[in-house]
């Protein structure tokens, strides 16, 4: 509680809003860290509001992430709406953009997470996080029972990031051990068998 105490006084004090807002996401980390959802979801927030820093975009998306967890998905999804991420570098703004699929989802809203979803794995820049859209975009199809959907959305997977899988550093080997232990996969194979 010392550090998070540290961190408070950083966030409220005097500064540089980018040290700010830095502060106010490390406390709400080590609150998380604690159970203590509540005050960690405050000072994220508080973190969040502070400038259009990278700081203030992670804790922005550390808060969504909070609010999903504690149920409050419209919240979250308000939150993690693509108005609020202004200059965020893609990462983060499709972190955001598949995360707010996430809580809609959870909001039973499955067309519009499903939108989210596509527009990440067709659009985005990040191999890692298209990898998510695209198995995300691919579950839902198939909890609809649209099993071709989701074989649709698999092979559109391995066609897209199968360039980046091919390559010989560290982001390829990811891709293909993502891509080889693909849950979208694994479901469909589930799924064709029970037929």
């Amino acid at each position: 509680m010392a550090a998070v105490r540290a961190f408070r006084a950083g966030l409220r004090g005097p500064g540089d809003l980018d040290l700010r807002a830095l502060c106010g996401l490390r406390a709400g980390e080590l609150l998380l860290a604690a159970d203590l959802e509540e005050p960690g979801l405050t000072e994220l927030m508080s973190g969040a509001e502070l400038s259009g820093s990278s700081w203030s975009q992670r804790a922005r998306l550390s808060a969504g992430a909070c609010m999903i967890r504690l149920g409050r998905c419209a919240e979250g999804a308000r939150w993690l709406a693509a108005a609020e991420w202004g200059e965020a570098p893609s990462p983060t703004r499709e972190e955001a953009a598949v995360l707010r699929g996430v809580a809609l989802a959870r909001c039973a809203d499955g067309e519009a997470a499903t939108r989210a979803w596509r527009e990440v794995a067709e659009l985005g820049v990040t191999p890692r996080v298209r990898f998510d859209a695209f198995e995300r975009w691919g579950r839902e199809l198939l909890s609809r029972g649209d099993v071709e959907g989701a074989a649709g959305v698999l092979h559109r997977c391995r066609e897209v990031l199968s360039v980046v899988a091919l390559e010989e550093t560290a982001s390829g080997r990811d891709m293909r051990k993502r891509l080889r232990s693909s849950q979208l996969a694994r479901s469909l194979r589930r799924s064709l068998s029970s037929r």
